[in-house]
Parts: C-alpha cells; structure tokens; sequence
C-alpha cells in the first residue's frame, strides 16, 4: 500500500534526503529496497501485520500526503544517463582465411592502451555535471547529468558473398561471437555510467561547499577507475574474445584450414 502512494506522487528517485523524510512521514520505519529497475524504489514498514499496516496508513498518509506532495516537487528525480552509441565497421578483403587474417591484423582498429591492432573495439567514455544547491545549512546535489559515449568498431567483409559457403559459415559465426565480446564491454560501460550516476543522486550532502565538491570529485574518480579495471580483466579473462569464439585462425593455421577457390592456388589440407 506505501509502494501505491509512492507510485502515485512519483517518487523514484533515490535521494537520501527524500529518503530521510519519507522515514518520518510514516508511524513505522520504512526499507527502501532497489528493485530490478534502476533506481527505482519500493517500500514497507518493520513488524506490522497486515491490519496493523492498514490502520497506521489509514491514519498517516491523509494527513500528510500534501506535505509529500511539496517535498517530491523539491526534491531532484534521479535521471538516467544519456548514452550516446556509435557501430563503425573498417573493411577487410580476401578470398581466404589467411589473406582474412592478414588484412585483420594490419587494418585493425589500435587500442590507445597498448597500442596493438585488434580484431574489434570498443571505447567508451564518460562525461558528468552536477549542480550543487544549499537547502538550508546542508548543500546537495540539485540535478546532474551523464553521458556515456561508446564507439564500437568490427571488419566487414567486402568480398563475402562472392566466397564459398565454408568461409562464409566461419565468417559469421566469427563476426557474431566477436560483437558478442564486444557488447560486453558496452554492457561495462553502461554499468560504469550508472555507478556515477546513482553516486551523485545518493551522495547525501555537506555543511561544507567545498567538501561536497572534493568529495564528489574523488568518488566518481575512482568509480571510473574500478570500472576500467573491469573491462581490462574483461579481456584479459576472455583472452580479448578468443574463449568466446571470437577469432580466426592464424596465418599460419590459416594455410592448412582454408580451401582452395577454383582457380586459386591450393592452401587446403595436404
């Protein structure tokens, strides 16, 4: 019955100011638990048996429901981040696996990390503002945004439909295990911009301007980095792709698994 009230005025921020509050509001103290949507929150009283809870509702909220009405007008409804996505493609050309691989390894797109070609990659950046606010001796953050840019770059294979049906079955299943990697490291990414983003709407406030600020500062900082740490160990645990089927074989292996093409020299299996 409190998660109806709560729907009804549209709390589903997670402000611990808000939260605060709403303790108070009613006569036992409220849980608010996240739900499987993000910040969204539902909530129900400690020790109350079913009769228990109606009569105390029944009671609390008409008398109060128009306070809570004005405090969720003034307090700031967390926000989603905006993630901005970008799928480019850098094109490759051959007529086999080895010529596949070679054109792969050279035209590959670099990661600034270590500055090696890969098959595909992902990069992702975050940007975050936020406006502080004094609400009586106490600063909080008012509004804030994030941003969340992902580039993600696979081959295309221009000459895939003039293969035979052998090379085009390993291309795709090749091609849709390696986007398959790489939405993981999307999936990181997205993860990383709600860190922030529910950081700076339950950060709580400050008497001091200047704390909040540093505070702020040095949480999202290390948020950020705890989340690329992620996405490397995501790599290094998937061998960037290889354990997830996200490879061609090896110039060298190449030779010996790609079929010959009419009129091409031989490179099957001798």
């Amino acid at each position: 019955m409190v998660e109806h009230y709560l729907d009804t005025v549209g709390v589903t921020g997670s402000s611990p100011v808000l939260r605060t509050i709403l303790s108070s509001f009613f006569a036992s103290p409220l849980k608010l638990i996240p739900d499987a949507e993000p910040y969204r929150f539902r909530a129900w009283p400690d020790g109350l048996s079913g009769s228990g809870l109606r009569v105390t509702l029944a009671v609390v909220i008409p008398l109060r429901l128009a306070i809570l009405f004005l405090l969720v007008a003034t307090t700031h409804v967390a926000a989603a981040p905006v993630v901005k996505r970008k799928n480019e493609t850098y094109q490759v050309t051959g007529s086999n696996l080895r010529e596949l691989r070679q054109m792969i390894d050279r035209n590959g797109p670099v990661n600034s990390d270590d500055g090696k070609h890969y098959d595909g990659l992902t990069e992702w950046s975050l940007t975050w503002d936020f406006n502080l606010k004094r609400r009586g001796k106490v600063w909080i953050v008012a509004s804030r945004s994030v941003i969340l840019d992902v580039k993600v770059t696979t081959p295309r294979w221009t000459d895939f439909k003039a293969t035979p049906g052998l090379l085009q079955t390993q291309w795709r299943a090749y091609r849709a295990n390696l986007l398959r990697h790489e939405e993981g490291h999307a999936k990181i990414a997205l993860r990383a911009a709600y860190a922030v983003d529910k950081y700076l709407g339950t950060c709580g406030g400050s008497s001091s301007l200047e704390k909040l600020k540093t505070d702020i500062q040095k949480n999202t900082r290390l948020l950020l980095k705890q989340y690329r740490k992620i996405d490397r160990s995501y790599d290094q645990r998937t061998l960037h792709g290889a354990t997830q089927g996200a490879t061609l074989a090896k110039a060298r292996e190449a030779d010996q698994l790609t079929p010959a093409l009419p009129g091409s020299p031989g490179r099957g299996r001798r």
